[in-house]
């Protein structure tokens, strides 16, 4: 028999549920009244979308402690529906290169075709997130947690890390399943298909786009704090160390400059030797034409540094802020690099992969800061070699 889940007590929490329960009840309302309205009230609401469900699984784990009440079996019915949502979102952009999209777009009386040779690839595309499911559930398993310790920085009787470890093992699975399968970014498929505009339903200008971006950070900063419990276990000093989140020194600022500068000249020097070592061994590459349309909203230097600031940030926080401490360099990298297996193929997944894992080393070496610094310097440099080239 499998020892139980969890075996050790945690700390209690400062606040009963209640206030958080308030919260969530707050959020649907004004999540709902953005869907209603639409416009730029509903693009704010719903760019809180890619943050605000994990904080959800998160503050839940925090309540859930070591008995079998409310928030635990709260806590399980929330991670089923978020790796379903996952799932579906996959499977659903997975077909998009299977099947024939007509030229033009989609057209209810002309719907995309598929062919019979396809059913098999569909086939192996659920059997490939079904497979996701059960690798990433077996971390649930106490036996499967000790051994993991031997390479991640979690406490396998804790509850909070355990539901973090299911969660992303399983979602970082199931989001490189699409590209694995069929050979496609996905997003780079629809792109060609379609076109860019089409994609974004003609209703997202550049400004509306870059809005998002912005909107998208305002959510993922209170998301990170609230992530790590703040206000369930840590007061704001505690969470702003947690996170790494500090007042960087003159000194550490020099250095992310400098790394972020030296991290773009390299990436974009090698860039040709990849796609040279692709092209001997007949891989496919990233369809830079594509992936240039697919970001056209980004090409100006406003879209440079917005792109800089908010995925430098957003994405430190989330990423080596909340993750990393918790699940090590590696593993948190690699949910990284799957959250951008849609529109790159594997030679830019491999280039995403080397820039996380630099950001890994510095937050580890200093702090969350310092690696924000680096990759904005990093994406903003990238930008502006667009711009000009443009």
């Amino acid at each position: 028999m499998s020892e139980p889940l969890v075996i050790t007590p945690e700390p209690a929490p400062m606040r009963r549920p209640g206030i958080w329960l308030a919260g969530v009840g707050i959020y649907i309302l004004l999540l709902s009244i953005g869907a209603a309205i639409g416009g730029e009230i509903g693009n704010f609401t719903s760019a809180s979308l890619n943050a605000l469900p994990f904080v959800g699984l998160a503050i839940l784990a925090y309540f859930a402690g070591t008995s079998f009440n409310w928030a635990w079996i709260a806590t399980g019915v929330w991670l089923t529906i978020l790796i379903g949502a996952s799932a579906v979102y996959a499977f659903g952009l997975g077909v998009l290169n299977i099947v024939d999209i007509p030229p033009g777009g989609f057209d209810p009386n002309n719907p995309p075709t598929l062919q019979p040779a396809s059913l098999f690839t569909i086939l192996l595309l659920i059997f490939g997130i079904f497979l996701s499911f059960g690798i990433g559930l077996s971390t649930l398993l106490s036996p499967v947690r000790r051994w993991l310790t031997r390479f991640l920085p979690l406490d396998p009787n804790s509850f909070v890390h355990s539901v973090a470890l299911a969660a992303i093992v399983t979602i970082t699975l199931i989001m490189v399943m699409p590209l694995l399968v069929t050979g496609q970014p996905p997003l780079l498929t629809l792109v060609r298909a379609v076109g860019s505009e089409e994609l974004n339903a003609g209703d997202l200008s550049a400004g509306a786009q870059l809005r998002s971006q912005v909107y998208g950070l305002v959510w993922t900063i209170p998301a990170a704090f609230l992530a790590v419990g703040f206000g369930i276990r840590r007061n704001l000093s505690a969470t702003l160390l947690r996170i790494g989140l500090v007042r960087p020194t003159v000194s550490q600022v020099i250095t992310g400059v400098g790394i972020g500068l030296a991290l773009a000249g390299l990436i974009t020097l090698t860039l040709p030797l990849i796609d040279t070592i692709w092209q001997t061994f007949g891989w496919p590459n990233t369809d830079h034409e594509a992936f240039s349309e697919l970001i056209a909203f980004a090409i100006s230097p406003l879209g440079a540094l917005v792109i800089g600031v908010t995925a430098g940030l957003g994405e430190e926080l989330a990423i080596r802020g909340v993750l990393q401490p918790r699940l090590g360099i590696f593993l948190s990298n690699l949910f990284f690099v799957s959250l951008h297996a849609f529109q790159y193929h594997w030679d830019g997944l491999l280039v995403v992969f080397v820039v996380g894992l630099i950001c890994g080393l510095v937050r580890k070496r200093t702090n969350t800061t310092t690696a924000a610094i680096v990759h904005g310097v990093y994406n903003f440099v990238l930008v502006m070699l667009e711009v000009i080239a443009g």
